[in-house]
């Protein structure tokens, strides 16, 4: 599976909708720094490096508006270089450190089992996105892992990027390990998505559901987006061998009650019929950790690594990572390449906004400009702001779907500013 691919494909699904605790894209902080090039004659380039061997570089900049693509500067004529950060953000000394001392794990040996702890956490389709998810994989199976525990704590987020989760765990992490949910808190899109896996194990703060759609500036999704939704979470459900009603209670609001037979089974009602009403009518369904163990909805409750090892069958596990004080868990390469992930997305989401309003700013003053000099500055500075968020679509492709940024759009402000510099 390829996640760029069913992204593309799923834009026409539910594409828009979020839900109830997505926030606005951050407008503050800092401007981008592009690539910039200091020349020791005194000039700075500002452009994009396509190319570096040496300390020689080949980058695009403008000049006057017009655009040099790929010009050559040798490592001699440079003081300094400063990167754009958009590009591949410099790892942390700590993942720096974790990645050069990662080696090749031996074999399993017989009855070992071998584990790692990745947190999920922040805005689902954001910090919490399956684009990571998927580039662990190869590391996972080089270090012969057998159990992967997806420890969550996000309040939710972009619907569009739930199914792309569920294909991801089902398909690709499901038949390769053990995968299971250890929920510090899961609500809306983060439940929905900790749903398409079956063994679900809370923290005893732990709390679960609230599926409520919205879209658009908080307004409850219109029926047909919903119903969607409603479908695809009762094919889930299904999936994971997960009641229905449960779900219906927790997106809907509906009541939901069940009865406990002899051999501590229960059968589910989204009415009161019930023996335990769990959920009253009208009420948007959240599952606390007592409930969720009371009622066989999780596997069980643990405070800590050692609790839920027992509670995953094992007499113990190999859990792969350093040991760091403050933390519960081992701190794996997977996971710092998860922290790594949401550090990165955070800081590209703080200033794409920036990035954006710089843009339309150069477009406003080359058209107001009178001088074909000075209107070509401005050309070239709204040439370069757009290379910086199209370099940033790229990395972040959630980029493109919220605001609708498809290769036409790219094109046609390419055209644009063409037209611009073609005026008298």
């Amino acid at each position: 599976m390829k996640i760029k691919g069913i992204m593309q494909r799923l834009t026409g699904v539910i594409a828009g909708l979020t839900l109830v605790s997505v926030m606005l894209l951050a407008t503050t902080g800092n401007a981008w720094a592009e690539d910039k090039v200091y020349l020791k004659d005194g000039r700075v380039l500002e452009g994009e490096i396509i190319r570096e061997v040496n300390g020689s570089v080949w980058i695009t900049y403008s000049i006057g508006g017009v655009e040099q693509k790929g010009a050559f500067f040798a490592s001699g004529l440079i003081d300094r270089i400063e990167r754009d950060a958009t590009g591949d953000l410099p790892p942390s000394e700590s993942l720096q450190a974790a990645k050069a001392s990662t080696t090749k794990v031996s074999p399993r040996k017989p009855g070992e089992h071998r584990g790692v702890v990745i947190t999920l956490e922040g805005m689902v389709g954001m910090q919490f996105s399956a684009t990571p998810l998927e580039e662990l994989i190869p590391w996972l199976e080089e270090q012969d892992v057998d159990v992967v525990v997806f420890k969550i704590k996000s309040g939710g987020g972009y619907a569009l990027e739930v199914p792309i989760l569920h294909d991801l765990l089902y398909n690709e992490y499901k038949p390769r390990f053990r995968t299971v949910a250890w929920i510090e808190t899961a609500i809306s899109a983060a439940a929905m998505t900790s749903h398409i896996l079956e063994e679900i194990y809370f923290m005893p703060e732990g709390n679960y559901g609230a599926c409520t759609m919205w879209s658009g500036a908080l307004q409850q999704s219109d029926e047909y987006s919903t119903e969607k939704v409603i479908m695809m979470m009762e094919k889930v459900s299904a999936k994971a061998n997960h009641p229905e009603a449960i779900m219906r209670s927790m997106q809907l609001g509906y009541p939901l009650s069940c009865n406990q037979n002899q051999n501590g089974d229960f059968t589910w009602y989204n009415s009161d019929e019930g023996e335990f009403l769990v959920n009253p009518k009208d009420r948007i369904l959240t599952f606390d950790s007592e409930q969720a163990a009371r009622f066989k909805f999780s596997k069980g409750t643990a405070d800590n690594l050692d609790e839920l090892t027992k509670l995953l069958g094992y007499p113990e596990v190999n859990w792969l990572g350093e040991h760091v004080a403050g933390e519960i868990f081992p701190i794996s390469k997977a996971e710092l390449e998860m922290r790594e992930w949401r550090k990165g997305i955070t800081t590209a989401e703080e200033k794409f906004q920036t990035y954006f309003v710089k843009y339309n700013m150069s477009i406003g003053n080359a058209q107001s400009a009178q001088d074909i000099t000075e209107r070509g500055m401005f050309v070239g500075q709204a040439r370069r702001h757009l290379a910086v968020i199209k370099r940033a679509v790229k990395k972040f492709p959630i980029f493109a779907l919220l605001r609708n940024l498809t290769p036409e759009w790219f094109a046609e402000q390419q055209e644009m500013l063409r037209d611009l510099m073609r005026q008298p």
